[in-house]
């Protein structure tokens, strides 16, 4: 089904003649609408570290690729078959990095990306075309790797929402969730969802983690700078406190666990009135109750702001040996009529700030037909703070925390010695 939607939206898009990047075309200024490159068929290898599934990618590039430039193959290699540090060997050469923008500082460790500045210009890229919040955040963690310099461009990005059981709801007769709720009001909400019923333990909020929460805040667990931990701060405390209280409501006690598994117990157990997260369409296919969405919960000084901006990237490899070739890939992708499929899809929001792409966001994907986009569209995503390569500084913060929603810990020794190990894995890896 997702296959056949997309077909047609790509379909769909490309025959009704949308401009593709902002670039003129020729007879518009006199210029060309892209600067020539050889014909001669070329085959491109897509490293995918994990953010594209084999349909995004079928859809995203491989039939676009074959309306307008059919000389161009793709080869997908895929991480599980090549690790990061192995592409920095000899032979094993890419063109095209996708990931998630907070990977940028891991790749670079490795000086395999490219400055795409120069081949932006020549393209005639606009910039002004991408989402703010977006393009900041690659620009934020380019300067990482040179100041100056712009490392990757994004392509799309995953929301925020709460996803709602709409059965547990109108079993005990509680009114659904609003837009614009705050954190407090969804935790008093969950109270009232949160019972035993004929031998089922009905949980009212699922908040999924500390690490969703604090994304909301826009804290790091690493200072990008003096990279010195960054976890015994207001702002961690904060989101310590919170998640506790939510876990401590009598009945809805939960574990963290990866995304996924998260959103499997909300799809398979039914027992979660709420679970507050990024995007989980890829979990619901199979959700036989009624569910809809509403506005994430925010902080009230950060009204109608979910978490920080996961952003989806394209980048070019510093080893790549076509890399003229990989900057039309990239430029189709992100180009209108690619970004209109995407959006329309619902598999996440465009990379562009386009009304026009934006407001059908959803509109060709089953799942999402009669349901509460608005929510999706209100929000905004929280600014995006520089990740580095030190990731397992979030698993040594989310240990502490198990430690203090156990009773184990206070909340200032646990964050104290949370910053305590966090150093000292840093400088063993350093």
């Amino acid at each position: 089904m997702k296959k056949l939607v997309w077909s047609m939206a790509l379909l769909a898009v490309f025959a009704s003649g949308c401009s593709s990047s902002g670039t003129p075309k020729a007879g518009d200024s006199g210029k060309p609408e892209e600067t020539p490159v050889k014909m001669e068929p070329v085959t491109l290898k897509l490293y995918n570290y994990g953010a594209l599934t084999p349909e995004i990618i079928e859809q995203l590039f491989v039939q676009p690729l074959k309306q307008k430039y059919p000389h161009i193959t793709l080869q997908v290699l895929e991480r599980t078959a090549m690790p990061i540090e192995n592409l920095a060997i000899g032979g094993n050469e890419v063109d095209i990095i996708t990931g998630w923008g907070s990977l940028l500082d891991q790749f670079a460790n490795f000086k395999l990306l490219a400055d795409m500045t120069p081949l932006i210009k020549k393209y005639e890229v606009d910039l002004n075309r991408f989402e703010k919040s977006n393009l900041d955040g690659v620009r934020l963690q380019s300067d990482t790797i040179a100041k100056g310099g712009l490392f990757a461009l994004p392509f799309g990005y995953n929301y925020y929402a709460t996803f709602y059981n709409k059965n547990i709801f109108d079993k005990f007769g509680v009114p659904y969730p609003s837009d614009g709720m705050t954190w407090e009001q969804a935790i008093e909400l969950g109270k009232k969802l949160t019972r035993m019923e004929d031998g089922v333990q009905y949980k009212g909020l699922d908040p999924e983690g500390i690490e969703k929460v604090g994304n909301s805040l826009s804290i790091p667990y690493v200072d990008p700078v003096t990279l010195k931990a960054a976890v015994n701060t207001d702002g961690w405390r904060k989101v310590f406190e919170l998640t506790k209280r939510i876990n401590d409501i009598p009945g809805n006690e939960f574990q963290i666990t990866s995304h996924g598994n998260t959103v499997n117990r909300f799809v398979k157990d039914k027992n979660v009135a709420m679970l507050a997260a990024p995007e989980v369409l890829n979990g619901m296919a199979n959700a036989d109750f009624e569910w809809d969405v509403a506005e994430y919960p925010s902080f009230p000084e950060r009204p109608h702001t979910s978490g920080m901006v996961q952003t989806f990237v394209l980048q070019i490899a510093s080893n790549s040996k076509h890399p003229e070739q990989a900057m039309q890939v990239i430029k189709l992708a992100t180009s209108d009529e690619v970004q209109t499929a995407l959006s329309r899809s619902g598999i996440m929001l465009s990379a562009l700030q386009n009304e026009a792409i934006n407001k059908n966001f959803g509109a060709d994907h089953p799942l999402l037909k009669n349901k509460h986009i608005e929510a999706i569209l209100k929000t905004k995503p929280a600014t995006y703070v520089v990740q580095t390569r030190f990731t397992k500084a979030r698993g040594i913060l989310e240990a502490k925390y198990k430690d203090y929603a156990a009773g184990k810990k206070d909340v200032n020794t646990a964050l104290r010695e949370a910053s305590e190990e966090i150093d000292a894995y840093i400088a063993a890896e350093k």
